[in-house]
């Protein structure tokens, strides 16, 4: 038996002021009191109280073709929590607040009376106390085993960074091609696990170095469409708490559309080449 409460307390602004004709500076803020209140029979209990503060600031510029150029900086934050799983150690029940601050510059058109469209983005993220979805061994009394707890704890720092861009054609009015394109880059500073692991300088689990999707679309009549695509994915850590790693893979995809005035029918197949 258990009990677990939870309550925030927000507020949040944002101005926007136009600087000429071309220019637009913005401003937003949130401040949050986030607090939260566990106890079970067992005596276990947690009172976390946290004062949280988020914001952006962003600065942007409308182009002579219609584009459009910006550059934002951004803090974030998740609250902190507490593990409940009655066997970890005490060390381990409670993690902390995770902030992170944001740098992005980005870029957004439309070309040739809108048939081609394309948005970019190059950031920087840096995140401390990062919150990680880890695990840990610990001997159950009396008997020769260990029990695998799955717990969140804290990271010390890291960062991502990459670019992300996307694009679409419409190359004719049967025929539409896109693509999205992620490169990314992650790592731990000054981390070692509760093992005592030295993870410093080491991928962050689930941050694939790239990622792509791109297809085509096809009409092929008013009411029936066909669609094709291709997705990819690099190798990645699967956990924080060990060294185990997918596999890079590509995925071909495909499906056949049909539409009626009231109604829509889709057949489709995933993965069609079996990876």
């Amino acid at each position: 038996s258990s009990r677990f409460d939870t309550e925030r307390f927000a507020l949040y602004g944002e101005l926007s002021r136009a600087l000429g004709e071309r220019w637009r500076l913005s401003f937003g803020a949130r401040v949050e009191q986030h607090s939260s209140e566990y106890q079970d029979i067992r005596g276990v209990s947690y009172e976390p109280d946290d004062d949280l503060l988020g914001g952006r600031i962003l600065l942007e510029r409308n182009q002579d073709d219609g584009s459009l150029l910006y550059g934002s900086i951004t803090q974030g934050y998740k609250s902190g929590g507490f593990n409940i799983d009655g066997t970890l150690a005490p060390d381990l029940r409670e993690f902390d607040p995770e902030t992170l601050w944001n740098f992005e510059l980005g870029y957004k058109a439309k070309w040739f009376n809108e048939r081609f469209k394309i948005r970019t983005a190059l950031f920087r993220m840096q995140r401390d106390d990062i919150q990680i979805s880890t695990s840990t061994e610990r001997p159950i009394a009396g008997m020769a085993a260990v029990e695998f707890i799955a717990y969140t704890g804290n990271a010390a720092e890291g960062f991502n960074q990459g670019i992300e861009a996307e694009a679409e054609l419409e190359a004719t009015d049967s025929l539409t091609f896109f693509a999205n394109l992620g490169i990314l880059d992650t790592e731990y500073e000054g981390y070692t696990d509760n093992s005592g692991r030295d993870l410093d300088g080491r991928e962050q689990a689930h941050a694939p170095s790239y990622q792509y999707f791109a297809g085509a679309t096809f009409r092929l009549t008013q009411t029936l469409t066909a669609q094709i695509e291709i997705e990819g994915k690099d190798a990645y850590f699967f956990s924080d708490s060990h060294g185990s790693k997918s596999d890079a893979y590509k995925l071909v995809n495909t499906s056949l559309t049909y539409t009626g005035n009231r109604w829509l029918a889709r057949i489709w197949a995933r993965n069609i080449t079996d990876e």
